[in-house]
């Protein structure tokens, strides 16, 4: 043991509930007295949140492992490592060897999603924190029976660098989806109880943040104990669009995002929801398409076809739209999924019109080992097919006269619009960024606070990030000073 104060570094890879879990753990290391370190000095404590989603996910996880096993504390001792996440549950025995690989004498710790003992990753976690520490955690241990809620085992306490902060409410996937291997990784669901939740946000609040992203890993799947619609027979205790409610209804959350969703999990009740607190939850919605080919859904077993997608965007424009401004759409898009043809992807192309998204996030077909897609190797698409396809993706969305983009953008040119300040713009000194409920990003002049709420007027789309010109700020809500 050495005399140094214990000190800790996270490393997290991946999507938005990789880093809700990240604060998650954070919040357990900070209530026991370890201080984080900034990037470049020693630490005591090496945690690398893994993520294995795509084979460059998967490699950048094993590189930052394999850093982290070399790292070294403030005494010059070995940094004791905890390996996190994703590619913890895909690989452990590669993540436990490459853990080792510097400092056998001294073994590292792997910990996947797999619930054991009927205790989540991050009951396992802090356990092991514990165990490392000399400082067992009776309310850990004490956990031995398997539960369908999503533990809530420490509460935040320290303010992340974001104006937003992300909620994680549900865990697991079970549906199955041929391109993704989250179910082999993930596949025990879990929701928080909504008092955790409201109890969460409270704290967050608190602690500086007023905007909220509510995120998981197939968070329409909250509640139930399967993400399987035909499955789903039973009414859960507590609806999505019951916890929107509720958390919108918190003095100081000023604004209100939920984090990506399956299409067929937007409700009526969930829209009602939304409609009912406009001033709070955004009229954004990020819904993956993935194809706009039935033919191709079948294949990926996604849970809709083209048309079942469509009545679901006409739906929440219906409830959304106002004074005549659309809620802004956007989605993920995978280009040559195995035997996609070129009617498959105007199929896509097509719906990508219809719907006109403000952005696309378009994704090349990593094939995963253990998932069936990657099996059909002889249907795979050719690769200069596959990048001609994203090339016209991006040109579709991105003509600077014609593209989606700007066409959505236009809408919004002559209205005002609600701004939380997020950062000095680093392109225009004495300008300040910040994101709209409609999700674009603007560019400010004048000095601002990380939080602060600015309303704005947007004149023109001259220029990337767009201007907007200052109507009005409301300097109470210097929550969060730049440092």
């Amino acid at each position: 043991m050495t005399d140094h104060p214990k000190s800790y570094r996270m490393t997290t890879l991946g999507c938005r509930a990789n880093h809700a879990e990240q604060r998650e753990m954070e919040a357990i290391l900070n209530a026991k007295g370890l201080i984080r370190t900034e990037s470049g000095m020693p630490a005591s404590l090496e945690v690398v949140h893994t993520c294995s989603v795509t084979s460059r996910a998967a490699a950048k996880s094993r590189q930052s492992i394999r850093q982290a096993a070399r790292k070294r504390g403030p005494g010059h001792e070995p940094s004791k490592v905890i390996v996190t996440g994703c590619f913890a549950s895909m690989e452990p025995d590669v993540a436990q060897r490459l853990v080792n690989s510097d400092e056998p004498a001294s073994p590292g710790t792997v910990i996947g999603h797999h619930h054991e003992d009927g205790r989540s990753m991050i009951e396992r976690f802090r356990s092991e924190v514990d165990a490392w520490l000399s400082s067992p955690s009776s309310r850990a241990t004490s956990v031995k029976q398997a539960t369908l809620h999503l533990p809530l085992v420490e509460l935040p306490n320290q303010r992340a660098h974001h104006t937003r902060a992300e909620i994680r409410i549900q865990d697991g996937c079970d549906a199955h989806c041929t391109f993704c291997i989250i179910p082999k990784l993930r596949p025990d669901l879990r929701s928080k109880r909504l008092q955790d939740v409201i109890e969460e946000a409270r704290r967050l609040v608190d602690l500086g943040h007023n905007e909220i992203v509510l995120t998981g890993i197939f968070i329409g799947a909250f509640g139930h104990e399967t993400a399987i619609h035909r499955r789903q027979d039973f009414q859960p205790e507590t609806r999505l669009s019951e916890l929107v409610d509720s958390v919108a209804a918190i003095p100081g959350v000023q604004r209100l995002r939920i984090s990506s969703m399956e299409p067929m999990d937007v409700t009526e009740d969930l829209l009602d929801a939304m409609v009912a607190n406009p001033r709070i939850v955004v009229p954004h919605l990020h819904l993956p398409l993935q194809s706009g080919s039935d033919r191709i859904l079948r294949r990926m077993n996604r849970q809709y076809n083209a048309s079942a997608y469509l009545e679901m965007i006409e739906m929440a424009e219906e409830a959304l739209t106002l004074d005549g401004l659309p809620p802004a759409i956007t989605t993920d898009v995978i280009c040559g999924f195995p035997g996609e043809t070129e009617d498959d992807f105007q199929g896509t192309v097509e719906m990508a019109r219809r719907v006109g998204y403000l952005h696309m996030h378009t994704f090349r077909f990593s094939p995963r080992e253990g998932t069936a897609a990657a099996r059909w190797k002889s249907q795979f698409v050719h690769d200069e097919t596959i990048r001609s396809r994203v090339k016209r993706l991006h040109t579709l969305e991105n003509d600077p006269q014609d593209g989606l983009a700007i066409k959505y953008r236009r809408q919004l040119v002559g209205r005002e619009h609600r701004l939380i300040m997020e950062q000095p713009d680093p392109d225009h000194p004495g300008r300040w960024l910040g994101r709209c409920d409609h999700y674009e990003r603007f560019t400010v002049e004048g000095d601002f606070h990380k939080g602060q709420l600015v309303r704005t007027l947007i004149e023109n789309l001259d220029e990337s990030p767009t201007p907007a010109r200052i109507i009005s700020s409301d300097h109470r809500l210097q929550l969060m000073p730049y440092s």
